[in-house]
């Protein structure tokens, strides 16, 4: 069993981590420093509960939650740090680090989900060094460092080496020559090169990192299909939503309806961009592109009332289209599951897979329904409805990453 010690400085810091592992299907439970650690669980969070002491204090609450825990029975310790470096860092990783005997420490803080990035050894939240936000002001505990590196090196005599994202994104990442590292890293596909290059060392490793860094050690150890939206929606609401969701990495792939109608294009080369980015392990949206622009919708009217079709008889033609283009692609790449907006849509796409209906699962929010296909091609696969009119703004990234909680 692949085994997990997350040693975190606060309880919702706990909290956070831990529910990364139950998406995957892990048993965790988060645990108080001092009390008896469950025997048979996949994955188990300490909660020191250290963040607001000095740093002597924190070591000492740190090393004393690790001094009769077994660390040899996991095969992943993880230091989990605050996103934005609040807290005693480096007195807690060193704490970790001395009960462990770690033969090397890999340190990248990034939660590119949210924002915080490390680029040039500096660590920023949207953009800006966390020491030039409102986090340097913080009452109770203000960051006073974001060079990775310098933190590590307040409480380590050894050499600490950075690396950048030139070397992650180069041939080989050269963790060689001393034990402690740091890192840049914007996005998910940086930390897993990073944890990709150490776990291919075999060395007795402490992972410092926050809840990516546990999330990406476990994709690596079980792949995780991507999800596969679907929207055909003019909702600004929609539009709202897609945006969102392409601001936080989702691949789009916009389907020109005016031209397809106008048979200047097919739907081709779209079925191959989407298949493609899924197979690349990207959450992907197949859309139209009115449902982006909603400029383009008086160019599919026009294009369809050249054919004779009217308003009505284009919105049955592209909930049609929608649907057979989505069959093509599931015949093509492996999901997790369908997102699909709005109710034409969804039923575009169910006809063309056959399906006789679904299975309610849960609602995942506010009406957001997750069911399950029953019948035809695709039985059985996850799907989350919405409303194209509908939901907050973050309603198409989280029914995306809903689907792929197993």
């Amino acid at each position: 069993m692949n085994r997990y010690l997350i040693v975190a400085d606060d309880f919702t810091g706990s909290n956070d981590t831990g529910v990364q592992m139950c998406r995957r299907g892990l048993d965790t439970s988060v645990m108080f420093a001092g009390r008896p650690l469950p025997a048979d669980a996949s994955s188990v969070v300490i909660d020191t509960e250290s963040r607001g002491l000095t740093g002597d204090e924190a070591k000492a609450v740190t090393a004393k939650a690790v001094e009769d825990v077994d660390l040899s029975v996991y095969k992943y310790v993880i230091k989990k740090v605050d996103s934005t470096l609040r807290g005693n860092v480096a007195e807690e990783v060193q704490a970790v680090d001395e009960a462990y005997g770690s033969e090397i420490v890999i340190f990248a803080p990034a939660l590119p989900d949210l924002e915080r990035t490390t680029v040039n050894g500096v660590h920023m939240l949207k953009g800006v060094p966390i020491t030039q936000t409102e986090l340097a002001k913080d009452p109770k505990k203000p960051v006073t460092e974001d060079n990775l590196a310098n933190i590590l090196r307040r409480v380590y005599a050894e050499e600490v080496r950075h690396v950048s994202l030139e070397e992650i994104r180069g041939d080989k990442i050269d963790l060689t020559g001393c034990r402690l590292f740091t890192f840049d890293a914007e996005l998910n596909s940086d930390l897993q090169r990073i944890i990709s290059a150490a776990r291919a060392l075999g060395k007795r490793t402490l992972w410092v990192g926050t809840a990516a860094m546990a999330d990406n050690i476990m994709e690596l150890e079980s792949k995780t299909y991507p999800a596969l939206g679907i929207a055909a929606s003019v909702s600004a609401v929609t539009n709202g939503q897609i945006k969102a969701a392409e601001a936080a990495g989702v691949k789009l792939v916009q389907v020109p309806v005016h031209k397809i109608l106008a048979g200047e294009e097919t739907t081709a080369p779209y079925i191959d961009a989407a298949a493609e980015s899924l197979n690349a392990g990207r959450d992907t949206i197949l859309l139209s592109s009115s449902t982006y622009d909603r400029a383009e919708l008086a160019l599919s009217s026009e294009a369809g009332a050249k054919l004779g079709m009217g308003t009505a008889e284009v919105s049955e033609y592209v909930q049609n289209m929608m649907g057979e283009m989505a069959k093509a692609v599931f015949a093509r790449a492996k999901v997790s599951g369908a997102f699909i907006t709005g109710g034409d849509t969804a039923m575009g796409v169910l006809a063309a897979l056959g399906a006789n209906g679904s299975a309610i699962l849960s609602e995942i929010a506010v009406g957001l329904p997750m069911m399950r296909l029953v019948g035809g091609e695709m039985d059985g696969l996850k799907t989350v409805t919405k409303a194209g009119a509908f939901g907050k703004e973050d309603a198409v990234l989280f029914a995306l990453r809903k689907l792929k909680e197993k």
